[in-house]
């Protein structure tokens, strides 16, 4: 909350006439703040001089008087007049104050008439005539209060604290501020402490410096603009320069080094000129006048013709929260450049200028930038940065993903649809280059101007990329935990360095899904056994349901796997007759094409005891091939020569079954009728040539050569 005494308007050369008209012009204001008068012209011009924003679109939000006879607004404003032309000895007995909250701040009827009742009580004038009006818009609100100062029962003016009226004014503020929890200013003079007002420790620090606050006018320029004023500048550059200098020569020399003049203006005075601004040095500090320095340097001595004023880089006048505020400044340096060309070829006597002036009336003008740099924000959509720089005293920094020091915006074109444009803040993301700012980049932090959770995402993966997968999130507990919860879901906590968002993704870990050991254990294929080259190990099957151990199982027949967990149902394994004991079968003649590409096991003296592969010997007829001879049948040696060509057994699927009982290696007694022998396939190969020949659709031969009798392509249970 801020406190303004304004001041009336130049009275005429009649006292009484002049009373009355005041009362009269300010009460209509007062009362009417949305007509039109001379009163309001001369309102709006004042508080656009002092840079306290205009009072265009205003209107009345409440109104109300004290210490008058009459009830209603109209007499009220009859005894203001009649007590104002009572004060024959004052021009103008009536003050205008002006109470402002800050925007946002919003006043009730009550709190607006406690608020002036504090004020009119701190003052001393809690007796006195006043009609006090709330004016403004949707967010920003001030009160107007028309104060009779004249005592009719005394028939004389109250004084106000001895003369210190703005003393006791900003200790008045300072009351109403702590009083109803509203935000006091940055340079505020009074506090409230253990319910006493004190001055406050930056204008005491002030005040031991001999240095001013800026001025409402350079504040002002500093919330249009978002630039460090030249009060400012002057004050926190310049004024250590000029104490330090031991001559005049040494004072301008530093002084046009930072780009800042010194020079004298009138008899006495001095001009601190920062570029085009320039300020008092009385407003600024009173140790920099030259009536003080002239004691301490001697006479004053003008800047030398060689010293040169250097040009000061702007970018380090911007405030900080003013984004983007480079770009509004060229828009106003450029409409200025525009409109200061068009004004001198039209007022130029020469016809060169005036044909200039008639090309640029032609031109198309440069749009009309906006009045100040939020109102800029809103026209960019940029609503965020606009919120940020209107609560720029209280409000948090945006949450950021931090990257580590010494880190420069990343040089990435677009990530996730959001593309990359420079800016003097670094590099700003957008879906397109008038669009609004998702997240902007730079260097050491990632700040996430959008919540939503595109741009989140999107500048968490490009934190992860710029970091090694360490990103500091720092921001609210709410945006913490929309991280956190984001991370985890995308596959990127582990890359979250904070201690305890880092200790939760590890209290995580055991509540996730676990392979199945059992299952892998079960899944996981057999030890590979001492076999031929292209026999593969196959359990040892039992009989199936109902049949006699010495007796074989029908073609048709399926047998049942060892495995008790497992049971899998096996293709039958074809009985090949054999011939007798005591003939020697004769090899079958094989077609050499048939042989080429498929395997022929060892002989039966090469295979060693195995209980997972068929006998390769001679078949006796009658006996299976997958089962023990019985203890009354003879079996004669192998011979070598008698060697038969077996079909392969096709393979089962893998499953998980316990080890096979190791069986004797007893051959059935052969069979004595001739049987051809049969080439062996070789699975291994089948596999391959089937994954790489795929079926046919049209008929035709075969890529594979099956041996007869066996069971069609598609069907085994191997497959």
């Amino acid at each position: 909350m801020i406190v303004k005494r304004i001041p009336a308007r130049p009275a005429g050369r009649n006292a009484t006439t002049e009373r009355a008209r005041h009362a009269r012009n300010l009460v209509d204001y007062l009362r009417q703040p949305e007509k039109q008068s001379e009163e309001k012209d001369y309102q709006v011009a004042y508080m656009l001089r002092e840079k306290l924003g205009g009072t265009k679109g205003e209107r009345l939000f409440h109104i109300g008087g004290r210490n008058f006879v009459s009830t209603a607004i109209e007499g009220q404003r009859a005894e203001m007049i009649a007590v104002a032309q009572a004060a024959t000895r004052s021009p103008n007995p009536i003050d205008h104050w002006l109470l402002s909250w800050r925007e946002g701040e919003l006043p009730t009827p009550a709190e607006i008439d406690e608020a002036v009742g504090m004020f009119l009580g701190h003052l001393g004038v809690s007796d006195q005539p006043c009609i006090y009006a709330c004016h403004g818009d949707t967010d920003n609100r001030h009160v107007h209060i028309a104060l009779n100062r004249y005592d009719p029962l005394a028939r004389r003016m109250i004084e106000i604290n001895d003369g210190f009226t703005l003393e006791a004014a900003h200790q008045a503020v300072a009351l109403i501020v702590d009083r109803f929890g509203w935000q006091a200013e940055a340079d505020a003079r009074y506090q409230v402490v253990d319910g006493r007002v004190v001055m406050s420790a930056g204008a005491a620090a002030r005040v031991d410096a001999d240095r001013k606050p800026i001025s409402q006018k350079a504040a002002a320029f500093e919330t249009r603009t978002g630039y460090r004023s030249a009060h400012r500048i002057a004050q926190e550059e310049a004024v250590p320069l000029i104490r330090a200098a031991r001559s005049w020569d040494a004072l301008h020399r530093s002084l046009a080094e930072v780009g800042i003049s010194y020079d004298t203006i009138g008899t006495n005075g001095v001009i601190l000129s920062v570029g085009n601004e320039k300020v008092r040095a009385s407003a600024v500090d009173r140790s920099i006048t030259r009536v003080r320095l002239e004691k301490r340097l001697g006479d004053f001595v003008p800047r030398a013709a060689a010293v040169k004023i250097a040009a000061r880089d702007a970018k380090g006048d911007r405030l900080a929260k003013a984004f983007r505020a480079d770009e509004y400044r060229g828009e106003l340096e450029r409409w200025k450049r525009w409109q200061k060309a068009k004004r001198d070829a039209a007022s130029s006597e020469h016809a060169t200028d005036r044909a200039h002036a008639a090309a640029l009336a032609r031109q198309k003008a440069p749009k009309r930038p906006a009045p100040n740099l939020e109102s800029w924000y809103y026209e960019q959509g940029e609503g965020a940065f606009a919120e940020a720089w209107r609560h720029r005293h209280s409000a948090r920094a945006f949450p950021s993903f931090g990257v580590g020091s010494g880190k420069r915006p990343a040089d990435l074109p677009s990530i996730d649809g959001f593309h990359a444009y420079p800016c003097s803040d670094g590099v700003r993301y957008a879906r397109k280059v008038d669009g609004p700012t998702a997240f902007l980049d730079r260097g050491e932090a990632i700040d996430v101007i959008a919540r939503d959770e595109a741009a989140m995402l999107a500048a968490l993966r490009l934190a992860v990329r710029k970091s090694a997968r360490r990103v500091i999130v720092a921001g609210d507990p709410e945006f913490r935990e929309r991280t956190f919860a984001m991370a985890v879901k995308y596959g990127l906590a582990d890359a979250l360095a904070d201690a305890d968002l880092a200790q939760r993704w590890r209290a995580l870990q055991p509540s996730l899904p676990q392979p199945d050991k059992a299952l892998a254990e079960r899944l996981a294929p057999p030890p590979a056994a001492a076999v031929g080259p292209s026999l593969s190990p196959v359990p040892v099957a039992r009989p199936a349901q109902g049949a006699n151990d010495d007796v074989l199982a029908s073609p048709v027949e399926s047998v049942v796997a060892a495995s008790p967990s497992a049971n899998v149902i096996k293709r039958p394994i074809p009985r090949a007759k054999s011939p007798a004991v005591s003939e020697p079968v004769p090899h079958a003649k094989v077609p050499h094409h048939a042989l080429v590409g498929r395997a022929i096991p060892p002989p039966a003296a090469a295979v060693g005891p195995s209980p997972s592969l068929a006998p390769t010997a001679r078949q006796v007829e009658g006996a299976r091939n997958d089962m023990p001879a019985s203890p009354g049948q003879t079996v004669p040696a192998a011979s070598p020569s008698a060697n038969v060509i077996k079909r392969p057994i096709p393979v089962a699927k893998r499953t998980a079954m316990p080890e096979p009982v190791p069986q004797p290696n007893v051959l059935p007694p052969a069979s004595t009728k001739p049987k051809s022998a049969v080439a062996v396939v070789d699975q291994s190969k089948r596999g391959e040539r089937r994954n790489a020949n795929p079926p046919r659709l049209s008929k035709g031969p075969s890529d594979i050569d099956f041996p007869p009798g066996f069971p069609p392509h598609g069907r085994g249970a191997g497959r």
